[in-house]
């Protein structure tokens, strides 16, 4: 039996795993990285999964756990990677009072620039099947992501999310959001249809910003609206950054079941992509490694 443990800066989500892959049990809470005090991370691990460290030969973490602010740090595995490159850079620890540790390692792009991505490979090895082509993981810093089927091949980070929470919550157009904010389905589509249309400005999302105050200014945007008009527009110049110089694709897969999951299959379908579901388990990712 194994015990995996996805570790990310808000959460703690662990699987019992027996020799086969498949899910015995399952824990999830809310200690994340960034609230285990004193770096005593055996500690938490003991504390949440003392119930199974006795069953457990091993214990295999992914996530923040893994970083230079976490636990302890596993060096990056280059791309392209597939499920055995990460098993062959995993650091090996054995910390007091627990079974032998795997820190499996995160994966980077090294060229032009440095590009990262800690944790969120084990819900795309957890992909059923084949890998799709193309693949969106949305957040804060929305990932996308480009396989052959089997490796992962390329990525990019897009620090969207991160962007829109800026400007919603402390900005200069955030002054003009009311307080008893509401959806604005009408908001979103016309940030979109800002983003996409190469006539409204010469630039990209930089000037394409102010027009979130400039519209309201000149009642061609409700002040209601200005939250979702900021978040269409950003999706969209996100994915027409990511599309330029490249062929259309037919379709992109996004990862994840929630509202931002679906504001990117909206925008993907206004610029004609279709977004198909394929299930998706980081426990299924971590199987996978398991195997090789």
């Amino acid at each position: 039996m194994f015990l995996a443990i996805e570790w990310t800066s808000t959460n703690f989500h662990a699987w019992l795993l027996d020799q086969s892959g498949t899910i015995q049990g399952e824990h999830q809470c809310p200690r994340g990285v960034n609230s285990v005090t004193n770096k005593d991370f055996a500690g938490v691990v003991r504390e949440e999964l003392a119930h199974w460290l006795t069953k457990v030969d091993a214990i295999y973490i992914s996530g923040m756990a893994t970083s230079r602010t976490g636990w302890l740090e596993s060096p990056f595995a280059t791309l392209p990677a597939r499920p055995q490159d990460l098993i062959k850079a995993a650091v090996e620890a054995r910390p007091d009072g627990l079974p032998t540790v795997f820190f499996l390692p995160g994966l980077a792009r090294t060229l032009p620039l440095p590009d990262v991505m800690r944790g969120e490979e084990m819900a795309i090895f957890g992909i059923e099947g084949s890998l799709p082509k193309a693949i969106i993981l949305p957040g804060a810093h929305s990932k996308w992501v480009t396989t052959d089927g089997e490796a992962i091949t390329d990525l990019t980070t897009y620090m969207s999310g991160e962007v829109f929470n800026l400007l919603r919550k402390d900005s200069l157009v955030s002054k003009l959001i009311p307080a008893d904010y509401t959806p604005s389905p009408e908001g979103f589509d016309k940030g979109l249809a800002i983003a996409r249309d190469k006539r409204a400005l010469p630039g990209g999302v930089l000037q394409r910003i102010f027009s979130a105050r400039s519209l309201v200014l000149f009642d061609q945007l409700p002040a209601a609206g200005i939250a979702d008009y900021l978040q269409g527009l950003i999706i969209g110049c996100e994915i027409v950054e990511a599309l330029s110089g490249k062929s259309q694709p037919s379709e992109i897969v996004v990862l994840g079941q929630s509202p931002i999951a679906d504001a990117y299959r909206t925008a993907l379908a206004a610029f004609g992509i279709a977004s198909p579901t394929r299930a998706a388990n980081a426990a299924y990712g971590f199987a996978k490694i398991l195997k090789q």
